[in-house]
């Protein structure tokens, strides 16, 4: 073997590790990419879109960037008639410009061109508290700028601001007079808070465009298989001197129902909120405890979820046998055997995490696990369950 040949060999095993570590050190694409997912939502996106079900056509393509894999030219199209047809302008346009860049069509650029021909990029930095209404007196008669002005109406009322295109012209934006021009930048255009104002709020609400403190109100009720039990008991002395008996450890299976209501506080995300509600938790068998109790809690909804925290104050009646063994004063029975009987109450804390599975209009339902503790002073008492039920829908503006 020569020396060019050994060193070339050489050099070859040098390029070949460095590639190979190039690959180990470089994050891959590929390997966040959902692919199976990526090809379930394609195949639905274009039989969406072969029956014009533009916004089912919309949800599929944003959930088809949401799986990080590379798109097709054509995945990429069908976005962009789903954004047209809805008058998302400039979603469409930077759709088309991904199409584009994977295959360069005449007509995806003359799509483009005619686009920046007739529309205007444009910033409107709103009031979310106080939203703006924006209106154009003339309005076009193409229908793309029509539903274009449309979306951007609608964007404005649920959020107090818009980030797109519109139609090159004249529009008043709150109490200011705005001409959208053409242009590759985008015009910022900064709307103070609006009195007054007309348009329907994201709840439903009619009148003011001012919104109010309260983002939604509405029912809360759960109920579902629980399970209560409690601590040993303290031995406590009676006026007379004597001892009072208090039961051994006691655990016993149920229900639980709660009802009550909730207000949300917040419209930034996570929205917040207070919730209060009446409960009763029953558990039967040899040992049967009934509580009733009231909670006041503080409620989180991000997304789907609901997370709620707060004291509660219960009341619990209950009966059975078997005392706490520290009770040993002679008595002729086993402390098994010695019935118990009586009310106790004291404060606590009670807690529950849920999900939202089925959509009811301005309700949810919900499935959620829950777990409380509070205590007399003699024992705790702790509970837990599995319930479903409903809660408010939460409005939140799909842009």
């Amino acid at each position: 073997m020569s020396l060019r040949t050994s060193f070339t060999m050489h050099r070859s095993a040098a390029a070949l590790a460095a590639v190979v570590l190039g690959a180990a050190l470089t994050p891959s694409t590929a390997l966040a990419c959902d692919m199976a997912e990526k090809l379930r939502l394609a195949e639905e996106e274009k039989k969406l879109a072969s029956r014009n079900a533009w916004s089912g056509v919309e949800r599929s393509y944003e959930a088809l960037l949401e799986t990080k894999c590379d798109l097709s030219f054509d995945e990429h199209f069908l976005g962009a008639e789903s954004a047209r047809v809805l008058g998302k302008t400039w979603e469409q346009y930077e759709r088309l410009e991904r199409a584009v860049a994977i295959e360069d069509k005449a007509e995806i650029r003359e799509a483009m061109e005619s686009i920046d021909a007739n529309y205007g990029r444009v910033d409107i930095r709103g009031n979310a508290r106080r939203r703006p209404t924006i209106e154009r007196p003339e309005m076009p008669f193409a229908p793309d700028q029509r539903k274009s002005i449309e979306w951007s109406q609608t964007v404005i009322n649920n959020t107090g601001s818009f980030y797109g295109m519109l139609p090159q012209g004249s529009y008043v934006v709150g109490d200011m007079d705005v001409t959208v021009e053409l242009g590759e930048e985008f015009q910022v255009v900064t709307v103070g808070k609006v009195k007054g104002g007309g348009g329907p709020r994201p709840d439903g609400g009619g009148g003011s465009n001012d919104q109010s403190a309260v983002n939604y109100a509405n029912l809360v009720a759960t109920l579902g298989p629980s399970f209560i039990g409690t601590s040993e008991g303290k031995i406590t002395q009676l006026d007379d001197g004597g001892d009072q008996f208090v039961p051994a450890s006691v655990g016993a299976s149920g229900f639980a129902v709660q009802v009550g209501g909730e207000v949300g506080l917040t419209y930034a995300e996570p929205v917040a909120g207070v919730a209060a509600v009446l409960g009763y938790q029953g558990g039967y068998g040899q040992d049967t405890f009934h509580s009733m109790h009231l909670w006041v809690a503080g409620v989180l909804r991000p997304g789907e979820f609901r997370f709620a925290l707060g004291p509660q104050y219960a009341v619990i009646g209950g009966r059975g046998t078997g005392v706490a063994e520290e009770f040993s004063r002679g008595q002729s029975q086993a402390n098994e055997n010695i019935p118990y009987g009586g009310l106790a109450w004291g404060p606590g804390l009670q807690t529950s995490v849920g999900y939202g599975l089925l959509d009811f209009d301005k309700l949810r339902g919900v499935v959620e696990l829950g777990g409380s503790w509070h205590s007399d002073g003699a024992r705790s008492y702790f509970g837990a369950g599995l319930r479903v039920g409903i809660v408010p829908t939460v409005p939140r503006f799909e842009g």
